[in-house]
């Protein structure tokens, strides 16, 4: 058998599985659409704000030199972050690390 004649096989037996089960079939189709018209009603009646003054921060690397910024040279740094996991903990760590400043970080519980 060769591998269209089992596509079309695929798709009849598809097809009898939807009439079989059409409320499923409508649930299927309607309820994102439904969702999807919510979003769309939502998105109509809230006014958008333009914020004009936003603030653009210059990136840099975290193992660059601080020179440039005096406000990064003082004292121990406290580093904090969350979500307060595991994962975020290391990579924490890990900043603090590349920095080769003594740092301590604070996992702060989202919510």
């Amino acid at each position: 058998m060769g591998q269209l004649a089992q596509f079309r096989l695929l798709l009849w037996k598809n097809y009898l599985l939807q009439r079989r089960k059409v409320l499923v079939t409508c649930l299927e189709i309607g309820l994102p659409t439904f969702f999807a018209l919510i979003l769309i009603f939502v998105r109509q009646r809230v006014e958008s704000v333009r914020m004009e003054n936003a603030t653009y921060w210059k990136e840099f690397a975290v193992n660059e030199s601080f020179k440039d910024y005096n406000w990064m040279t003082e004292g121990p740094w406290q580093i904090y972050f969350t979500p307060n996991s595991t994962s975020a903990g290391l990579v924490m760590q890990l900043a603090a690390e590349r920095l080769n400043r003594l740092c301590a970080s604070h996992g702060c519980v989202s919510g």
